[in-house]
């Protein structure tokens, strides 16, 4: 037991794969056999290293909880935590049948192939909205919003200075609310809330903390700028119907 334990602590292997109860379980039925102190002694070492194990099986959440990472344990975590109710409206929302065969009627069928039958390409469709050869979904950085004319670049370096003026009060080097935070009066205000955040977590001016278990987003002004690499999150922004 105690070379188990020390095998898993000197390695990268799940500290998962102890089984603590276990283990415990059998020291407390082979207690009362150990008559001399040397057996005391390594029944003392296995009780410590089984705690070395709950130490590495903290630290392990908190490391995958941190990086933004949900692996199988995780999930099902969350799933025994969530009640009933809320478990059945996730399944219910993760749901999409693609027929049932009982609400189809023979009309139902044929209006369905007259429909798909003459409808237009996806270039025909879309070509007055976006031209011949439609716009393909993609990312749009600073240099394209000023050409675009969205703003000037005066414009855009003066609200991210607002922004960050803002998000240093609102925080005081505390963690705060990321929705709450960008949420404004019109969908498209809290869109461009987002994206100017976003310039200021990369930046290494803000940070973003996220709870893979709940969902919860956090955000928070740095007083010194953040160095390493940062890490990719997205994170979607729905409007109100």
């Amino acid at each position: 037991m105690i070379e188990l334990c020390k095998s898993v602590e000197r390695s990268s292997a799940n500290p998962f794969d102890v089984d603590i109860r276990e283990k415990i379980m059998v020291l407390k039925k082979r207690l009362p056999e150990w008559k001399f102190l040397d057996e005391l002694l390594l029944d003392s070492e296995a009780m410590l290293e089984l705690a070395q194990i709950v130490k590495l099986q903290d630290e392990w959440l908190k490391h995958r909880a941190s990086s933004l990472y949900i692996d199988p344990l995780l999930i099902q975590l969350k799933v025994k935590v969530l009640p009933k109710d809320a478990l059945v409206e996730s399944f219910v929302r993760s749901w999409h049948p693609i027929v049932q065969v009982d609400q189809i009627s023979p009309k139902g069928l044929e209006k369905a192939f007259v429909y798909w039958r003459d409808l237009g390409t996806m270039s025909e469709r879309f070509k007055d909205e976006f031209g011949t050869y439609g716009v393909r979904p993609g990312t749009i950085g600073y240099e394209e919003l000023i050409e675009l004319g969205v703003f000037t670049g005066d414009e855009f370096d003066k609200r991210l200075k607002d922004l960050m003026a803002e998000l240093a009060a609102g925080s005081n080097g505390e963690w705060i609310d990321y929705r709450a935070f960008i949420h404004s009066d019109s969908f498209e205000q809290t869109v461009l809330r987002a994206y100017l955040l976003a310039f200021l977590i990369s930046d290494g001016k803000a940070s973003l903390r996220t709870d893979p278990l709940t969902g919860n987003i956090w955000t928070m002004a740095l007083r010194e700028k953040a160095g390493g690499v940062p890490k990719s999150v997205a994170i979607s922004v729905i409007g109100e119907a």
